[in-house]
C-alpha cells in the first residue's frame, strides 16, 4: 500500500504543480501583472503637477506642504545620485519605479524635464501572509493526501487479500473463495480468481482420488501375485520357469516400489508448508543416515563427512530435511565408485550441506532437469533403478525451507549436490 499511495500522490502533486506553472505563465502573457499601484501613479502625478511651477528653492517648501499627512516619506534628490545603479536607466526614462530593501518600500519617478526624481519611501510592515501562505500550502497537500490514502486504501487492502489468497494457493487441501465488495476495483479479478480457486479444489479432488485408486487397484492385483509367488516357492518348480518367476517377482516389487515413491510424493505435494523448524546437530542425522544407508550396500564405497560448522547449530525442519539428506546420498551411492564425502558449512546467512562422488556426473544440460518430477538419466554402467522422484521431493523440501538445492560438477569428478537454506 505504501508503494501505490506514494507513486499515486507524487503524480497527482507533480500534475498539479506543473500545469500551475505553465497556466500561471500562460495567464501573465494574457494579462500581465500591474507593476506599480495606480493610487501610487496617480499620487506622483498630483506632485509633480504641484511642483512643475515651483523653482528649486520653493520646490522643497512646496513638497511638504503637499505632502503633509501623507505616510509616505517624500523628498527630491538629484538624478546623479542614481548614475551608478541598475535602475539609472529606467529612472531616467520617465516611468514609476519600485524596489525595496530589508525594512523599506521604495519608488522613485524622474519630474518631467527635470534632473529631479521623487521619492516615496514607506517602512515594510512586518506580515505573517508567508506563515499563512505556507500553512494554506500544508493544508492544500495534506488534503491531497487524505483524498488519495483514500482511493488507494480500499484497493490495497482487497489486493493485499487477494495475493495472501493467491499465496495460499494449493496448500492446506480446500481453497476458500475470496469476498470483495462489488464496488471495489478488484471485484472482476477476485471474481476470476474464485473461479480458477474452485477449478483447483475440482482438481485436487480429483487427484486425491486417484491416489486412493491407484493404492487400491494396483497394490491389489500385486498383493494376490505376491501371494501366488509366495506358495509356488514351496513345490516343485522346472528349472527354466524359475528365471522367468524370479524376473516377475522383481517387476512387482518395482511396481510396488513405483506406488510407494508415487504416493510419497503426493503425500508432500499435498502437505502444509507450515514448517515446525528446531536447532539441533545435523552431525548426528548424518551419521545415522550414512550407517543406515550403507549396511544395504554390496560394493565398498567410503562416506567421509566434513564438518565445517566448529560445533554450531543448525536449524531446520528435522523429518524433512532427514528425507532430503537420504536422498541425495542415496542417489550419490547408486553412482558413486569407491568415494562421497558430504561437507556441512555456516556462513553467517546459510546452512549449507554438500554432497560429492566421484561417478560420472551429470552432463550440463542435465544438472537443472534432474529435480523435475519423473525425469531420470539412464546410466549404463550403473543400471540405476528408480522413478524420477527423489531429487524432485528434494527440490520441494527446499523450496519449504526458503532455500535451493544444484547441481553441478565436483572436484572427484562426479556429482556435487549442493543443499543451502537460509540461518
Amino acid at each position: 500500500m505504501n508503494r501505490a499511495f506514494i507513486s499515486l500522490y507524487l503524480i497527482i502533486v507533480l500534475s498539479i504543480v506543473l500545469l500551475g506553472l505553465v497556466l500561471n505563465k500562460f495567464w501573465d502573457e494574457m494579462n500581465p501583472p500591474i507593476e506599480v499601484d495606480p493610487a501610487v501613479v496617480d499620487l506622483f502625478a498630483l506632485i509633480e503637477t504641484s511642483l512643475k511651477a515651483s523653482q528649486n528653492t520653493e520646490k522643497n517648501i512646496q513638497l511638504k506642504l503637499v505632502t503633509k499627512g501623507l505616510k509616505y516619506q517624500v523628498k527630491l534628490v538629484s538624478i546623479e545620485n542614481f548614475s551608478r545603479t541598475d535602475i539609472a536607466g529606467k529612472i531616467k526614462q520617465g516611468g514609476v519605479i519600485d524596489a525595496d530593501d530589508a525594512d523599506t518600500h521604495y519608488f522613485y519617478k524622474r519630474i518631467e524635464s527635470s534632473d529631479d526624481v521623487l521619492v516615496l519611501a514607506y517602512p515594510s510592515s512586518p506580515s505573517n501572509r508567508n506563515n499563512l501562505y505556507l500553512l494554506f500550502i500544508l493544508l492544500f497537500y495534506t488534503a491531497i493526501a487524505a483524498a488519495v490514502f483514500l482511493w488507494v486504501w480500499p484497493l490495497a487492502r482487497d489486493l493485499a487479500r487477494l495475493a495472501q489468497h493467491a499465496q495460499q494457493l494449493g496448500k492446506d487441501g480446500q481453497q476458500d473463495v475470496i469476498k470483495v465488495s462489488p464496488r471495489s476495483v478488484v471485484y472482476p479479478f477476485a471474481n476470476a480468481f474464485n473461479a480458477m480457486a474452485i477449478r483447483l479444489n475440482d482438481i485436487m479432488r480429483s487427484q486425491k482420488e486417484m491416489t486412493l485408486a491407484v493404492s487400491h487397484e494396483l497394490r491389489t492385483p500385486l498383493a494376490r501375485m505376491k501371494f501366488a509367488l509366495a506358495i509356488s516357492e514351496g513345490k516343485p518348480i522346472a528349472e527354466e520357469l524359475r528365471r522367468p518367476l524370479a524376473g516377475i517377482n522383481r517387476d512387482i516389487l518395482e511396481m510396488e516400489s513405483l506406488i510407494n515413491s508415487f504416493l510419497a510424493y503426493a503425500a508432500f505435494d499435498q502437505q502444509s508448508q507450515q514448517l515446525n523448524q528446531r536447532e539441533g546437530y545435523i552431525q548426528d542425522l548424518l551419521q545415522t543416515i550414512v550407517s543406515r544407508l550403507l549396511s544395504h550396500q554390496d560394493r565398498n564405497i567410503q562416506i567421509k563427512v566434513e564438518d565445517e560448522t566448529q560445533g554450531q547449530e543448525i536449524t531446520c525442519e528435522w523429518s524433512l530435511m532427514q528425507t532430503a539428506l537420504q536422498n541425495v546420498i542415496h542417489n550419490a551411492l547408486g553412482y558413486a565408485q569407491a568415494l562421497i564425502v558430504i561437507s556441512i558449512k555456516i556462513t553467517p546467512s546459510h546452512f549449507i550441506v554438500c554432497v560429492a562422488d566421484d561417478g560420472t556426473g551429470v552432463p550440463e544440460d542435465q544438472q537443472e532437469r534432474i529435480f523435475e518430477s519423473f525425469v531420470r538419466i539412464y546410466n549404463e554402467q550403473n543400471h540405476r533403478s528408480g522413478f524420477g522422484l527423489g531429487l524432485a521431493l528434494v527440490k520441494r523440501i527446499m523450496e519449504w525451507h526458503l532455500g535451493s538445492v544444484s547441481c553441478t560438477r565436483s572436484a572427484l569428478g562426479g556429482a556435487l549436490f549442493t543443499l543451502e537454506w537460509p540461518r
